[in-house]
């Protein structure tokens, strides 16, 4: 068969002869011609087999676009990285320094809590928190119960500097905030959800905290070693061994102090201070015995009862006051106001109010 087409029509035809397209009557005619066609021939090979320029600059192309996409979301990656930890950041230091937390009734400290003599009760607020202070301080009065509530936000440094500098000296930056609170027609104030004052006694944080330890049985030991601890036993009179007697009535629990010292009239006055309010403290408590190397004495809840009777009478007749004379020493623990009337009443009657040693009054 001779070769039937012109080299025009086979250039025509080289593209769909490249991707295999024509039909077998066409292929075989451009076949023929290409075999005695070297220009053709060449073309055909050029259209085939790309350069090894075109295929490096396209292979160029597709690596440097990946590249491109890749540094994008690499960028993209890092920008939403710095964005999230500059947000949780940016939080944190709003919800610190600014918002603050509502604080807990135990963070709060009170110092010199006193009513003066025009009926006001002034006193420093704080919290126990260093690193914290009171701020957007509130009260509302209703029924006769004054509440305050404030934020417990973080103290800021560079603010308390600089205002130490300015102020100077001792007059500067201070974190407490005082108050002066007139008591007429109140009979109950709070601070930040911490009794403060109450029915003309001012409730002391130790008060408040061993109101919440008393127990219901003289058997649980950790109760009453943290009752021990709270009242200060071991500051207040000397190292002490504890033992139980719960086998049987009367229930009793013995403090064995290690001091060889003489017992004088103080450490017995300081005896029945913290013996009668562990017997108040301990509901099913009979007895508290205090035993040294030289001495021991028993103190009874029946007869702690009867004193405090007595002494509630005298203390309502001499102060015009109109305290609830309680047959048991266990009432004194039901409320922190019985509970500061009974230390008022035990300071009296044991190791009076300004700390020094009085009279014993044996029960």
């Amino acid at each position: 068969m001779k070769n039937d087409l012109s080299c025009g029509v086979v250039r025509d035809l080289l593209p769909s002869y490249v991707e295999n397209l024509l039909g077998e009557e066409s292929k075989e005619a451009v076949d023929r011609h290409l075999e005695t066609c070297p220009e053709c021939r060449e073309r055909k090979e050029d259209m085939a087999a790309p350069t090894g320029a075109e295929e490096t600059a396209e292979a160029a192309k597709e690596v440097d676009f990946l590249r491109r996409v890749k540094k994008g979301t690499v960028k993209k990656i890092a920008l939403a990285v710095v964005c999230t930890v500059l947000l949780v950041v940016g939080g944190y230091l709003l919800k610190e320094f600014v918002i603050g937390r509502t604080p807990d009734a135990e963070h709060i400290s009170i110092e010199l809590a006193q009513v003066d003599a025009y009926n006001n009760l002034t006193l420093l607020a704080d919290t126990y928190w260093g690193a914290y202070e009171l701020r957007g301080m509130k009260a509302v009065t209703k029924d006769g119960v004054l509440t305050y509530t404030a934020r417990e936000v973080r103290v800021n440094l560079f603010q308390a500097l600089f205002m130490r500098e300015k102020i100077g000296g001792m007059e500067g930056y201070q974190k407490q905030i005082p108050l002066s609170i007139p008591l007429e027609g109140l009979d109950e104030v709070w601070i930040c959800g911490r009794l403060v004052w109450q029915e003309g006694m001012i409730i002391d944080k130790e008060t408040l905290d061993l109101v919440d330890a008393k127990t219901p049985y003289c058997g649980d030991a950790p109760a009453l070693g943290n009752i021990a601890k709270l009242l200060q036993v071991g500051s207040r009179i000397g190292r002490y061994n504890i033992s139980l007697q719960t086998s049987e009535r009367p229930y009793r629990w013995t403090l064995e102090f290690e001091t060889a010292e003489e017992t004088t009239s103080a450490t017995w006055g300081m005896s029945r201070f913290l013996g009668y309010q562990m017997l108040a403290l301990v509901e099913n408590l009979d007895e508290v015995s205090f035993r040294y190397p030289s001495s021991s004495g028993v103190f009874t809840a029946e007869l702690a009862s009867a004193s405090l009777a007595r002494l509630t009478e005298e203390y309502n007749a001499e102060h015009a006051t109109s305290w609830p004379i309680h047959e048991s020493i266990k009432e004194y623990a039901e409320s922190p106001l019985e509970y500061q009337r009974l230390v008022t009443l035990l300071e009296i009657m044991f190791i009076g109010t300004s700390g020094t040693t009085v009279t014993v009054v044996k029960p």
